[in-house]
Order: C-alpha cells, then structure tokens, then sequence
C-alpha cells in the first residue's frame, strides 16, 4: 500500500503544484534565509499559519529540492498514520481479539475516514502529524510519564493552535503537572527559534503569528466557504442572513456565531462531566479529537482525519456487544454515508459543492460526537 501510494503521491503532487506542502516548503526556505514567515511575496501561496517552532523543525526540508522533501515528508504521514493506529489500538482494546476482529477494528476506522487519509497525504498536510502528536502524548499520560506526554500536547498546540482545548479538560481533570507542562513547553516552544533567529527577529515572529492567522482565516469568505466544515460554519450558512447559500433563518452574522459557541459550550460541556461509576477517558478523547476539527474556524476536510480514533472506540464497542446495538451500528454508517457521499469522486463537482454546503461532514462529526456521549452516558457499562 505505502509503494503504491507513493508512486501515486510521486505522480501527482507536482501537477497539484504540491499543494499545502509547497506552503512548508516556502516557508521553510524562507525561515533559513532568516525573512519574515508571515509576509507574502507570492500570493499564490497560502500564507503560512503555523508558529515559528514549526518553520524551524520543517526547515531541513529546505536543504532538498522540493520534490524530495516532499517525498520524506510524505513517508514521515505515513509511518505515523501508523505508529498512531497502533498506540490507539493499544489504548482502546481491552481483550484479545480474533483475526477477523482485529481486522474490522482497524479497516472499518480506516475505511469510514478513508477520504480524509487522502486528503491529507494528498495536500501535503500536517495533520496527521498533529494527531499523532496527540494520540502518543495520551499514551504516555496512561503510562503516567506526564512530562513527556505534556511536551508532545505542548508541540501539536504549537503545530495547531486549536490543540489547546487539552489543556482545561486536563485541569478539570487534576492533571496539574500535565497542564503546568504544557504551559512550560508551549512557553520553551516559542523561544525555541531565537537559538537560529536570534531573540529580535523571533520575538517578531511571535507578534505576527496570531494577528496573521486572524487576518488570512477568519475573514467572512472563509466562514462562508462550503468547503469550510466547522460548527461554526454550518451554522452561519444554514441560519445566517448573509449567508450565499440556501439558508432557514435571518440571524445576523454574530448572532449565528453566538448560536454555534453555545452548541460547541454544551458538547464540551458534556465531555468534562466524568462519570463517576466507570471510566469513560478514551470516549473523552475521542470527543476531544473530534472538537479538534469541529471548533477549527477553518476546518477544511483534512482536519476530519481525527475521526480515525471515534471510529475505532465505536467500532471495538460493536465487537465487543457482537454488534447487539442496532442503533449505534446504524448512526455508525449515517456518519460514514454522510462525511463520504460527497465526495468529487462520487458526485461530481458541483454536487460535492453542494453537499458541502449543507455540512454533511460536520453532520457526520454531530452523530459521531452523539454516538459517544451516549456510549458514555447510558447505564450499561461501555467496551
């Protein structure tokens, strides 16, 4: 698979002018050249959105022409994708299971978030390596190395910004030196360029990085956009006034935003409830993941590759009933239905653009957030 996939990669990749890689590689050329990450001489590159921790762990990249790094970049996705089934399997699975058991539980996670595997490997981008910075800090939490584990919490906030909704479930949680970690490594992360930079132009960098994430992200074409498949966006296109497509309410744009902070309130809400008869940690961070994508203001489909971790505690729960939960196994396949119907592959182009703009995959993430505050609620104990 890894051969195929790679000659696959190798092939398109410069016809797609590489896509969000190019963005990395940019950058990182740039960074060496000790010029300013957050400016943007060609406007036909994505502006970079990343911290400078990132530009300076990316920047050996730019020793190799643009196809070779894109190669080894493309190989580092893919071993983690890996390394990161595996440390959840361990994480999730509880009891031996038989071989066909075992298959299931890792092709039916891979297969129901098989569109977004691609569009990350695809484009080049970095969230495969974000999740498996998480899902190996969460490891290690279970194996009580704090320090470590907070290092790696610390380093996929740096990576995406919106990792930070770790950091109070683990307060909620008295995980004080998790939390007080990952305070010290986002802080030790952000000087951690001067040691190339010097202290000036990396506190230079550290003053545009956000105000230049607000001025390319959250503009209102990107809230608008139906590619664009975070609650908050489902919300302004479907109820707000200004929105361009088919919408079933006048609400203003800030109201709507206000609407969708509620729903995204009450769902973290219901993940930092603990119960106190069982432990539900893994169903936590499986909702936890899910936000990931969900409360990104610009969650594009490559951010729904968190769903790998979802499908995997749903699906070793319907193994372990023998698939007894009509129900679960059902809204199992409405998520998949929904987050995959849309495809370009499937529908054609302006049917996906369609589709997208009634959210069908923040749909799919709705029902699976659903799916586990259920299996974490209801009375019997969950797999």
């Amino acid at each position: 698979m890894f051969i195929s996939l790679f000659f696959r990669y190798a092939s398109r990749a410069p016809k797609r002018n590489y896509c969000d890689f190019r963005v990395y590689y940019n950058t990182a050329q740039r960074f060496l050249a000790k010029e300013n990450i957050y400016s943007r001489p060609d406007e036909s590159i994505t502006p970079f959105k990343y911290s400078p921790v990132f530009a300076l762990i990316t920047s050996p990249l730019a020793y190799v022409s643009q196809k070779q790094a894109s190669l080894i970049f493309f190989t580092i996705n893919f071993i983690l994708l890996i390394g990161l089934c595996v440390l959840s399997k361990k994480m999730i699975v509880t009891s031996k299971l038989a071989v066909w058991q075992l298959f299931a539980f890792y092709f039916f996670p891979l297969l129901f978030s098989s569109r977004f595997i691609f569009s990350v490997l695809d484009s080049g981008q970095i969230t495969i390596m974000i999740f498996a910075l998480l899902i190996f800090g969460i490891y290690l939490l279970e194996k009580k190395k704090d320090i470590a584990a907070s290092a790696l919490f610390a380093l996929a906030v740096m990576f995406k910004y919106t990792a930070i909704i770790f950091l109070p479930y683990f307060l909620i949680r008295k995980k004080i030196k998790a939390s007080l970690g990952m305070v010290f490594f986002i802080l030790f992360y952000c000087l951690m360029p001067a040691i190339y930079t010097g202290i000036s132009a990396n506190l230079q960098y550290l003053k545009s990085w956000l105000p230049f994430i607000a001025e390319t992200s959250l503009d209102k074409g990107s809230w608008y956009d139906s590619k664009n498949q975070s609650l908050y966006s489902m919300v302004l296109r479907l109820f707000s006034a200004d929105s361009p497509c088919k919408h079933f309410a006048q609400l203003t744009f800030y109201q709507a935003l206000f609407v969708s902070g509620i729903i995204g309130a009450l769902i973290y809400l219901f993940i930092i409830i603990k119960k106190k008869e069982r432990e539900t940690k893994n169903i936590d961070y499986a909702l936890l993941l899910l936000c990931l994508a969900l409360f990104n203001p610009n969650a594009w489909l490559a951010n729904f590759v968190f769903f790998i971790f979802a499908y995997m505690a749903i699906i070793y729960h319907l193994i372990s009933t023998r698939f007894k939960n009509k129900a679960v196994l059902i809204f199992t396949i409405l998520s998949f239905i929904s987050s995959s119907w849309a495809a370009e592959s499937v529908v054609g182009d302006k049917l996906q653009n369609f589709f997208e703009s009634l959210s069908t995959v923040t749909l799919a993430s709705l029902i699976l957030c659903g799916i586990l505050l259920y299996l974490k609620f209801k009375k019997e104990r969950p797999v």
